[in-house]
């Protein structure tokens, strides 16, 4: 199963202390255990990459969750993984286009407090002032 289907390079214009972002769009309607796990290892891989092939800070990864129509506590628990590696690093991940049921689901569990939820990705983009390049990248699984 790919999990992560295109990851679209953006540029940051303000307020924020490094220069670029990454979307990954989540292919699957299910976000279990193992979809959360394949996600981790992915962003995990991605993150030591990007601290081996340059000095700057880590991109922030804005996770595009349209397609995500279920979430279970195994699958929350790897996003917060994600969000705990990327907070290591001096950097965030997002999360955008949550379903009303995902989103309830962060609700009840409050976990919603602790990621940056935007509507869709435009509001995401339209908040932080991204310009989006027309560049995009399959991430090798």
């Amino acid at each position: 199963m790919e999990v992560i289907t295109q990851v679209n390079q953006l540029s940051f214009r303000q307020n924020l202390s490094n220069d670029q972002a990454f979307i990954i769009k989540l292919a699957g309607n299910k976000f279990d255990n193992t979809v959360g796990s394949d996600l981790f290892a992915k962003v995990e891989s991605w993150v030591m990459a990007n601290s081996m092939m340059n000095s700057k800070e880590i991109p922030t990864l804005i996770v595009d969750m349209e397609n995500v129509g279920f979430i279970d506590s195994q699958g929350l628990q790897k996003l917060l993984s994600a969000l705990r590696l990327m907070q290591s690093q001096k950097s965030n991940l997002l999360l955008c286009s949550l379903q009303p049921s995902v989103h309830l689901v962060f609700e009840i569990s409050r976990i919603d407090q602790l990621f940056g939820i935007f509507s869709s990705f435009d509001n995401c983009v339209n908040y932080f002032g991204f310009q989006k390049q027309s560049s995009s990248y399959l991430l090798a699984a």
